[in-house]
């Protein structure tokens, strides 16, 4: 205890001091911190320790003075005194274990010391001895200026030290740092050290980087993440009335916008069944009946307006048969015949929808019908003559019950057919629940909601619909403390163009959402038991997976060819091999792209992924259990991770739909919707756009 006795002069002074003193903190604690902190060193290393001393209240006391000795005493050599007298250094003298003491001497020389804390540490001259600091793996940054490496080395010779392939310089102390260029999702990173003379030294690491995070946990506990406008639907005029008419002589009959969708309504409905029969039943006076009433090839006009959409509708030809007698003085003529014409309408459409929680209103305000060019075809030459008379009771009946059967017509079938293109917008991804279930992966119960927030409507360009979306699952969150999830940019508007039939605007943060929800409900902890390859599984008892970061979908880089690119960073591997702890580092990248199939978002990961493996705790002998092996049970697991994820990516899409025209026409109940895309996929500004256009075919 030699150590206690060349500084109890000193101890006991200020111990005196101290009891003077009325004010004075009493020491309560005391803790050994060694720096720069690392699991092992060289000798000839200088390190520094600090005892921090504490109140019984935890307040960190100054000034105090505190002891050091080392066990074995030849392990280190104490250097010259520091100034602050809780600190003290010590050069390193041999290869073993030193346990390192930091006491709080008592006020009686005489009496051991109670304050005291101890620290180990392992001394060998192999390679570098090299520590990370920050980042810690898997880790998720967001600093703009980069990824800043902070790590010490230390080994006997000369080193050069490397900061992903860049020198960094040594302090005394053996600290150094770099910054890596940040990229958005996983940045994988090598630290590494050499002397030249032994093999060099690696930390390799995955982190996650992004400007932005949203938060991704409910207030249940459970994994769940919410966009005000995670969705978005263009429509443009194009996808109301693209001005080209339907060949309805074709067969199959082919729609390309919901004004063609209109046409075969209105083409195929029947005023007749609304004309009242008799019309008039007033012998002998009046008697009207007009048994068939028949509809030709109509044409209908869509323009988008600031507030829905004005609907004008051109029948160019509608006929009626007519039975009956009407007196005129004292003779009473014949109505047997045919009237004639055409017949235009015109209503103005108005659609809303105030909130995500109110209900989409598609209206339809007063239509206007009017008859043009009525002529009339009766067996008597005398009615024919009477129907002219533009005020003659015959021809304002009949006009009448025309107008009111048309327009009955239309109020029945058009707002109806509206309302399902753009309901289904509204309904598609209310309230979905997903079960994903693929072994060895736990099984996983998905949820999403997106609901119409804001209508848009700008005349005769578009009508955009911005979803509410919320995606998350049923589980508990495993991981409450991640960032959330990982955002390109802030959420700036949808970045449609106005071209086209359709666009559809899918948040790349709202798809890393579902990937986020997926990894804090455990997805990626697994026990890797039961896929190990079969040259090692003998002689491994336990076997375990665990994803430190989230999957994360993000941009191509150079040289990258796919739309979007499937990163999962930080996979470890945990094993007790040859009952010893062994630990692997795993990195999977994979290409991804997404088109629409079956009004489905389709996600489509490739077949083979990029495997990186690295070593973070080695085997005695590496030999047998080497990262080749590794990859090969990567190899066997990545189908069903890859079917998982891509099941977790895949949702309806919130699109219109024309609901049952069988029930206004039976001859309708065969027209069928599909959705083409029209352009490749694009990422403007964290948006997948894809382009896409409605048909209809009708056999």
């Amino acid at each position: 205890m030699r150590g206690w006795v060349t500084r109890s002069g000193r101890a006991l002074l200020a111990s005196l001091v101290l009891l003077a003193c009325d004010a004075a903190p009493v020491p309560a604690a005391i803790e050994l911190r060694v720096s720069p902190p690392r699991t092992w060193y060289h000798t000839g290393q200088t390190i520094q320790l600090n005892g921090v001393v504490t109140d019984a209240a935890g307040a960190e006391i100054e000034g105090v003075e505190v002891a050091f000795e080392v066990d074995p005493p030849g392990m280190a050599t104490e250097g010259a005194p520091l100034p602050d007298p809780r600190s003290a250094t010590f050069t390193l003298g041999a290869e073993g274990r030193a346990t390192f003491t930091a006491c709080v001497p008592s006020a009686d020389p005489e009496v051991p010391p109670t304050l005291c804390d101890s620290v180990t540490v392992r001394i060998d001259d192999g390679m570098p001895a090299l520590e990370v600091e920050t980042p810690t793996p898997g880790a998720q940054l967001d600093a703009p200026d980069g990824i800043v490496v902070r790590a010490s080395v230390a080994d006997r010779s000369m080193v050069n030290v490397y900061v992903d392939g860049t020198p960094a310089t040594v302090d005394a102390m053996g600290r150094f740092e770099g910054t890596v260029e940040a990229s958005f999702g996983v940045n994988h990173i090598v630290v590494s050290a050499t002397d030249g003379l032994t093999d060099a030294s690696e930390v390799e690491m995955d982190v996650l980087w992004a400007p932005e995070y949203t938060p991704a946990l409910g207030a249940d506990g459970e994994p769940s993440v919410a966009f005000d406008d995670g969705l978005s639907i263009w429509l443009g005029q194009r996808f109301f009335d693209d001005e080209v008419p339907i060949d309805t002589t074709a067969r199959p009959v082919t729609t390309r916008d919901l004004a063609d969708v209109l046409e075969l309504v209105i083409g195929r409905l029947d005023p007749g069944s609304l004309v009242p029969d008799p019309v008039v039943d007033s012998p002998p006076t009046f008697t009207l009946r007009v048994p068939d009433v028949r509809v030709g090839a109509p044409h209908v006009e869509i323009d988008l307006t600031d507030d829905g959409a004005d609907l004008f509708i051109r029948v160019g030809r509608i006929e009626a048969d007519t039975s009956g007698a009407l007196m005129v003085d004292t003779t009473s003529l014949p109505l047997t015949g045919t009237i004639s014409g055409s017949a235009v309408a015109f209503a103005h459409l108005t659609i809303r929808k105030d909130g995500p929680d109110a209900p989409l209103d598609v209206s339809v305000g007063d239509l206007s019908v009017g008859l043009e060019r009525l002529e009339g075809d009766f067996v008597s030459p005398e009615t024919t003559a009477v129907f002219r008379l533009a005020e003659g009771l015959l021809r304002t009946t009949l006009e009448t019950a025309l107008v009111d059967a048309l327009s009955g017509t239309l109020e029945s079938s058009v707002p109806g057919v509206l309302r399902d293109a753009l309901g289904a917008i509204d309904t598609a991804l209310a309230d979905q629940s997903i079960d994903l279930a693929s072994g060895p992966f736990p099984p996983v119960t998905l949820l999403i909601d997106g609901r119409i927030r804001t209508l848009r409507s700008t005349f005769r360009r578009d009508l955009t619909a911005t979803l509410s979306t919320r995606v998350g699952t049923t589980s508990p969150a495993t991981f409450p403390e991640t960032r959330g999830v990982p955002r390109l940019t802030t959420l700036p508007a949808l970045p449609f163009v106005d071209q086209g039939s359709l666009q559809l605007g899918v948040r790349l943060a709202l798809l890393n959402g579902l990937l986020h929800s997926l990894w804090a409900s455990g997805l990626l902890d697994i026990d890797a038991s039961s896929v190990l390859p079969d040259s090692i599984s003998g002689l491994v008892s336990e076997a375990r997976i665990v994803g430190r970061m989230q999957p994360i979908l993000r941009p191509p880089r150079a040289d990258e060819t796919d739309a979007l690119v499937l990163s999962i960073g930080q996979l470890e591997l945990e094993l007790t091999f040859m009952d010893e702890p062994v630990r692997f580092g795993m990195n999977i990248e994979a290409g991804v792209n997404i088109d629409l199939s079956d009004n489905r978002i389709a996600v489509q990961i490739a077949d083979e992924p990029t495997l990186h493996v690295w070593t973070l705790q080695a085997p005695s002998n590496p030999r047998l259990l080497t990262p080749a092996t590794i990859e090969t049970l990567l190899t066997d697991l990545w189908p069903d991770l890859r079917d998982s994820v891509a099941g977790g990516l895949g949702f309806d899409l919130p699109l219109p739909s024309l609901g049952d025209l069988g029930g206004l026409a039976p001859e309708l109940a065969g027209l069928r919707l599909s959705l083409g895309g029209t352009e490749p996929l694009r990422l403007r500004r964290g948006v997948l756009v894809l382009g896409a256009e409605m048909s209809g075919t009708l056999p």
